[in-house]
């Protein structure tokens, strides 16, 4: 009887051995991954970054360099708060982890994006909310509503630039009614759109732990939050362009206009993070207020802007968080 159980002791102590040993090999497989994931990361956004570096060299003689590290230092804020409206939406619908948690998970997936395939942010923070314990149908919703208020977002802003692009047409007058009530209706309609499309998702996922909600006010609050980012990211390139030239009103105006409209064209086409497109729309948006060589300057610069900014963020966001999570520990 003893050396019965002895012998099931044994079994047993084998079998969690055996457990032990799979746990920390799929740990050393993901840390492996992991590692290369990142020097693809560092790769790609270092081969961006150099070919755009040469490219404006030339016009470096003349950058006020003050302006220009304001105009990055803004560029990191706006990522970063780009990242905590996602973190945001995805805590008013599963508060299982803190909202500098799911920040972190953003801003650890994000530089993914300059892998080619335009996938590899996506997977990897769906692959991390999963490892964590969040629920899968709060996670997806919240990745696609990301992109869903970014996209209205950005289109709010091409309505309010079309009566300024037309400003001289002759019936200017039915443009900007038109594109008033456009935007009226977006406004309204919003929220229902937003609640329909979250019924349409859950059905889509069984193992839900409870009912995804979105309330009508943190519908609009979310919204303002992009609007809000759109803004402080033309106020960013706006000072980038002081670092090389004087910026008229107008020309002001078209900056801030242009830029969300720009990204989401970007954002849809094939190329890894919009990359030469969004600066190619850039070019032909500001074409009517800008000569051709500070056109191809602002195009050239705000890609070495947005790579410097995200760096810049995402290695001051990690010393933060780092430093928080060892005081929690202590």
């Amino acid at each position: 009887m003893l050396k019965l159980k002895n012998d099931l002791v044994t079994k047993n102590k084998q079998k969690g051995d055996k457990m032990k040993k799979k746990v920390n090999y799929k740990k050393s497989i993901l840390k492996i991954l992991g590692i290369i994931l990142s020097l693809l990361i560092l790769w790609f956004m270092g081969n961006q970054f150099v070919k755009n570096w040469n490219d404006i060299k030339p016009y470096l003689s003349n950058m006020k360099i003050g302006w220009f590290v304001i105009s990055v230092i803004m560029y990191a804020i706006v990522f970063l708060l780009t990242g905590y409206n996602w973190s945001y939406l995805l805590w008013k619908m599963d508060s299982k982890l803190g909202k500098i948690d799911y920040l972190d998970i953003h801003m650890t997936s994000a530089l993914a994006r300059y892998i080619p395939g335009g996938i590899w942010n996506i997977v990897g923070k769906a692959y991390m909310c999963t490892n964590k314990g969040v629920d899968k149908t709060a996670t997806t919703v919240s990745m696609i509503l990301e992109y869903v208020f970014q996209i209205i977002s950005s289109t709010l802003f091409l309505l309010f630039f079309i009566p300024i692009l037309l400003r001289n047409n002759a019936n200017s007058f039915w443009i900007i009614i038109i594109a008033v009530i456009l935007i009226i209706l977006t406004v309204i309609f919003i929220p229902n759109i937003i609640k329909v499309g979250i019924k349409i998702i859950s059905k889509l996922f069984k193992d839900s732990t409870g009912e995804i909600k979105l309330e009508r006010k943190y519908t609009y609050n979310i919204l303002g939050r992009y609007v809000g980012v759109w803004l402080l990211t033309g106020i960013g390139l706006i000072i980038l362009v002081v670092a090389f030239s004087k910026v008229e009103v107008l020309q002001g105006i078209y900056l801030i206009l242009s830029y969300p409209i720009s990204w989401v064209i970007g954002f849809l086409s094939p190329s890894p993070n919009g990359m030469g497109i969004r600066e190619g729309v850039l070019g032909v948006l500001l074409g009517d207020t800008y000569n051709y060589e500070l056109l191809l300057l602002i195009t050239l610069t705000s890609r070495i802007w947005t790579i410097l900014g995200e760096i810049v963020a995402f290695v001051g966001f990690k010393l933060v968080y780092v430093i928080s999570k060892r005081g929690k520990i202590k």
